[in-house]
């Protein structure tokens, strides 16, 4: 391939710009949607439910409303993954991203149970499992997309930047409930204050003003160069290509490399802040500061580790946070629960450097995953591999009730770090090495 002029470079560095620009906001927008329903509806709950409902159906409800959203992405994958791969990456991100906010509009004007009963949760629900596909269309055509408008030297740093989305929305999500709780004032304990009424919608509106706000500026300026012939003209879906030949196998491979990574992530991310939150000498105010800290911590480290995975390799990089992840991070977590910690500061030492043994994978995901498929079956590949792989992991709590009868409960988590850990060291040692992969040349040249 023939090296590009100095202008044509300039282009191609500002297209890749936009392009990563793009997709670091649209996750961004996309995982502010995801926390919604957990940080800001989860206070309300109880205005969509009957009266004297019990907490055993609100932990029900709680689930079957994360459960609409998980079942939708991958099917979302498997949509916009097929739409990216034959009709280009902007167009299925930006349908995505359109159906998503609007997604978002509707589930701010939904009544309450008071107004029309079941049909209030019901709502709620399906409206989950339809924004879940759309939230699983998004990243499947624009975080591709952005990975092959960048060059090989920087797409371990810019698959870093984009999964900065993580945090930041959870930061931004929890600021603003926690700013609209405060000013709406004690509860007493009924559906008829603000926050109840009125006050959980405002986070919603903001999401599908910012996503349909972002549609629109993506359309505009995100450039998506005319594909090679032979990608565009492939006559069989994408979809049924990745489940033969080589495809096949790199799928296999990234299944079980993405289950490690859920899990260990689901381990620091949803298991430990509970835990967290019980212990004696924490407290619920001390342990909240240390999640949005640590959250804090990861839009540093996120990019660092995509910057680490493009200087040692991919491959090297998941071994070696799998075996931090399967041996440092149960060796943290114990400490951490043990309560034996006084100070405020060795409490944040130690749980950003659980994060950074358990969650700082992210940081390499979108670059790998898209340097493992070739560009008939980029985006299904990408889309299926990442959404369809959460699955197992999202009921961990499922896992750590089971093995409650042979452990305390507190302790269960550690089978997670070790398991998720396992899961990454053995698909990065069965996948092969992918930083120096210049995914223009089967896509553009």
């Amino acid at each position: 391939m023939s090296t590009p002029a100095p202008s044509q470079q300039v282009q191609d560095r500002s297209v890749a710009r936009k392009a990563v620009r793009g997709a670091s906001l649209g996750f961004a927008i996309d995982c502010y949607d995801i926390y919604l329903p957990i940080i800001a509806l989860a206070p309300a709950i109880a205005y969509f439910l009957p009266p004297n409902t019990s907490l055993a159906d609100f932990a029900l409800i709680n689930g079957l409303i994360f459960a609409a959203t998980l079942l939708g992405r991958p099917l979302g994958a498997v949509m916009f993954g097929n739409i990216a791969d034959r009709s280009g990456r902007k167009k299925a991100t930006v349908i995505a991203m359109f159906g998503s906010g609007i997604g978002t509009l509707i589930m701010a004007t939904i009544p309450g149970y008071e107004h029309i009963g079941l049909g209030a949760i019901s709502s709620i629900i399906v409206l989950r499992f339809l924004t879940g596909i759309f939230l699983g269309g998004q990243y499947t055509g624009a975080v591709p997309l952005a990975m092959e408008s960048a060059g090989p030297q920087k797409r371990g740093l810019y698959g870093g930047l984009i999964s900065m989305g993580f945090p930041i929305a959870f930061c931004v999500v929890s600021a603003i409930t926690y700013i609209i709780l405060t000013l709406s004032g004690p509860s007493d304990g009924s559906t008829d204050d603000f926050y109840h009424q009125w006050g959980w919608r405002i986070p919603f509106l903001i999401g599908a003003i910012a996503t349909l706000s972002f549609t629109l500026y993506y359309h505009q300026t995100v450039v998506e160069k005319a594909r090679n012939p032979v990608v565009k003209t492939e006559q069989k879906s994408p979809f049924i290509q990745l489940f033969s030949g080589e495809n096949s196998r790199s799928l296999r491979q990234v299944f079980i490399l993405m289950t490690g990574v859920w899990l260990l992530s689901n381990a620091t991310s949803a298991s430990f802040p509970g835990t967290l939150r019980s212990l004696e000498s924490m407290g619920n105010t001390r342990a909240t500061l240390l999640i949005v800290l640590y959250q804090i911590a990861l839009i540093i480290i996120y990019p660092l580790a995509g910057a680490l995975s493009q200087k040692v390799g991919r491959r090297t990089f998941f071994i070696i946070t799998g075996i931090l992840g399967m041996v440092a991070a149960p060796i943290i977590y114990t400490i951490i629960i043990s309560g034996s910690l006084e100070s405020n500061v060795s409490y944040l030492i130690l749980t950003i450097a659980l994060v950074t043994c358990s969650i700082c994978t992210f940081g390499c995901t979108g670059s790998y995953l898209s340097e493992r498929f070739p560009a008939s079956v980029r985006s299904s590949g990408y889309g299926v591999a990442y959404s369809v792989a959460i699955i197992i992991p999202a009921f961990y709590n499922i896992y750590e009730n089971w093995l409650s009868a042979f452990m305390p409960l507190q302790y269960t988590t550690i089978t997670l770090y070790v398991v998720g850990g396992l899961l990454v060291t053995i698909g990065a040692i069965l996948g092969p090495e992918t930083r120096h992969i210049d995914l223009r040349e089967d896509r553009y040249q």
